[in-house]
Order: C-alpha cells, then sequence, then structure tokens
C-alpha cells in the first residue's frame, strides 16, 4: 500500500554522502535477480510507474522519479490520478515560484532544475491532454530562456556524479529539446522561443559527442528540433549506436560511457539493461529507425514488478530502474507499439477538478512511504 503525505514549507535538508538516503530493502525487486514476466504487460508498467512516481525524493522533484514518471505515464494515460495530482502540484510550485512574495518561502533542493523540468513536462502533458499550452506552461517555459539558458545557449546543471541525468550539462539542454518541439499551440515559433531554441542548436553544434550517451542526446534534440546534426553526422551517430547492440538487441550502460560507480562496484559491460536498451530505442525511433531487436528486447525484459531492471552507474539500482522503466515506455511509444489515448478538453478538465480536490490545499510537494 502507498501512503502519501503533503508537506508544505519543508526546510532545506543538508547535502549528504546519499542526498537521497536509499534505505536497503530484502526485496528482489529492481535487482538482476527479479524473475522476467512470461509476457510484455503495459498494465503492469502503469503500476510500477504509480508506486515508484516520486522515488525518494526527500520533499522535492527529481529527475529520476517525477520526471521521468510524467512522460511515461502520460503515454499510457495522461489522465491517470496520480498524474493529475502532479500535475496540480505541479501548477501550485510554479505559481509560488513565479510570485516575488511567495517564491522565497518555497525550501527546497535545486529550485532552477525543477523549474526547468516541470515547465518541460508541462508542455509534455499539455500537447498529450488539451493541446493548448497552459498559461503556467508558458511561463515556465518563458522562463527557461531568460533567467535560465547561458549565454552559450546550454544549461548550468546539478552535478552529482549520478549518471545518467546528474553528470554533465547534456541532459537538460535534451530535456528542453523534447518539451519546446511537443508545445502546442505553436510556442517553439514565439520570438522567445525561437531565439532560445536557435541557441540550443548552437550549443549542440559546439559540442564533440565523447560517448554514445552524448551521441544519443544530440540525436534526441536533433529528432525534436531539427538544425543540429547534417544527414551525414546523424548516419555516424546512428552507426555508432548500432555498433554497441549486443546480440539479444539490448544495450549496456557501459556501452553509454565510462561512467564510475561510487561504490566501485564495476558494472557488467554483459548485461544489457533497461535504460541503456530503451534509450538506444527511443532515440533510433525518432530518428525515423524502428529497431525490431529492441523492441523485442523490451518486450521480453520486463521484470516481474512491471519495471525494466537496470544496473546503476552511480549506486542505487532501483533509481536507475525507475528512469530505465521510462524510457522502456518512451521507447516502445516512439515505435508504435504503445498508442497514447486521445483525451477531450471536458475529460481534462474534470480529472483536474477532481485532483484539485484531491490534493489538500497549499500542497506542491510530494512525500511517498514506498515498501
Amino acid at each position: 500500500m502507498i501512503r502519501f503525505r503533503f508537506l508544505f514549507l519543508m526546510p532545506v535538508m543538508a547535502c549528504a554522502a546519499d542526498p537521497y538516503q536509499e534505505k536497503p530493502s530484502l526485496s528482489v525487486q529492481d535487482t538482476v535477480k527479479e524473475p522476467l514476466r512470461a509476457a510484455f504487460s503495459l498494465e503492469a508498467a502503469a503500476g510500477y510507474l504509480d508506486n515508484r512516481a516520486h522515488l525518494s525524493e526527500n520533499n522535492c522533484y527529481a529527475c529520476h522519479s517525477t520526471f521521468t514518471y510524467l512522460p511515461a505515464r502520460s503515454l499510457i494515460d495522461p489522465l491517470a490520478p496520480e498524474v493529475m495530482r502532479t500535475r496540480v502540484m505541479l501548477e501550485r510550485l510554479l505559481t509560488k515560484l513565479h510570485d516575488p512574495k511567495e517564491a522565497p518561502k518555497v525550501k527546497t533542493h535545486h529550485i532552477p532544475r525543477v523549474r526547468l523540468l516541470a515547465a518541460v513536462e508541462l508542455a509534455r502533458h499539455d500537447a498529450a491532454t488539451t493541446g493548448k499550452l497552459s498559461p503556467i506552461t508558458r511561463q515556465a517555459f518563458d522562463f527557461i530562456w531568460t533567467k535560465l539558458q547561458t549565454k552559450d545557449g546550454g544549461i548550468d546543471w546539478i552535478r552529482v556524479r549520478e549518471a545518467p541525468q546528474a553528470i554533465d550539462n547534456w541532459w537538460p539542454v535534451a530535456q528542453i529539446a523534447l518539451g519546446v518541439a511537443a508545445a502546442p499551440e505553436k510556442y517553439a515559433e514565439t520570438e522567445l522561443a525561437k531565439n532560445g531554441t536557435e541557441k540550443l542548436r548552437g550549443w549542440f553544434r559546439a559540442q564533440v559527442p565523447q560517448t554514445l550517451h552524448e551521441r544519443a542526446l544530440t540525436l534526441l534534440a536533433h529528432s525534436a528540433i531539427g538544425g543540429i546534426l547534417d544527414e551525414k553526422a546523424c548516419a555516424e551517430h546512428v552507426a555508432a549506436i548500432l555498433a554497441q547492440q549486443h546480440a539479444d538487441g539490448g544495450w549496456s550502460m557501459v556501452d553509454l560511457a565510462p561512467w564510475q560507480r561510487k561504490d566501485k562496484k564495476p558494472l557488467d559491460p554483459q548485461l544489457t539493461d533497461g535504460y541503456a536498451t530503451a534509450l538506444c530505442a527511443y532515440v533510433l525511433a525518432r530518428s525515423g529507425q524502428r529497431n525490431e531487436k529492441a523492441v523485442a528486447w523490451l518486450k521480453t525484459h520486463q521484470r516481474e514488478t512491471g519495471g525494466w531492471f537496470t544496473q546503476s552507474p552511480f549506486a542505487r539500482d532501483r533509481i536507475a530502474s525507475n528512469t530505465g522503466t521510462s524510457f522502456a515506455i518512451q521507447a516502445l511509444a516512439a515505435s508504435g507499439e504503445i498508442t497514447p489515448p486521445k483525451v477531450t478538453a471536458e475529460q481534462f478538465e474534470a480529472a483536474h477538478a477532481k485532483a484539485e480536490a484531491e490534493v489538500p490545499a497549499d500542497t506542491f510537494f510530494p512525500e511517498q512511504d514506498h515498501p
């Protein structure tokens, strides 16, 4: 049973060696020992995502949980109760942060990064539901261009050595590209967004990818906003990804980059896993190349509890598997294996009103007790 406790105006917590204070578990869930499912189940995946929607967030939002939960779960059902409750909380958070009197009262970690990812995921959710850009989403995205984007077009990101999301500046720029491309009502054609997007392209063009992960994120951004790679460079990046594909159709985290775990435990280069395989399959599909072997791997490597095991390049397989599961759903959708449901404006309004009533007033952060 999942219990939610909603907190208001939490104090800033001191950074520790493990900022998420992950507790050891006796369960085999999210370990390499967890059995595979006999058959792929979208329902099981939805249940896994719901149960891990706010995994180990310490009264905040994180790129490995809320901001991996929303894009994947919305592809299964964009009006799912926890999706809508999360949306309501993000809207309230952004509203406070845009208010000069209220913003100083919001005490939590990494506010600029939360603002960025909230804008990206609300834009994608707007596209998946009403097809209209909500005022708070527009305001949040405009904030990226005016306050967060650096002069060179990039983003000054958090670096806590937790790959893949919090280790360098490649992750946020790729996410912004996905968000601005998805934003409805031709937001990308507004003057502010056009200028910011061109600076994004400039940032990518100025970089020389050193790892397969950086190649993949470059292709991902190019698939969204274009203008980053020419045809030859695209083909070279795709070829580099395909060259690392294993015989079973998957990829290993070791293929993506020479990441080092903080506990010095070596990653298994022969173990194909959730995030590596899903990211590569997702990038290939968005680049117009559905990879049958990768799709087959994803549909046959779902674990018993609905997720996709990923060996962590940091030290927490539960968090890595959360990200791997999100990308598995996104990859399957991009490959045509999942068809997101259509939503009417009336359905969205009803679901939003229900979520507003369910989330206690003035609550804008989740905290989850999990098994």
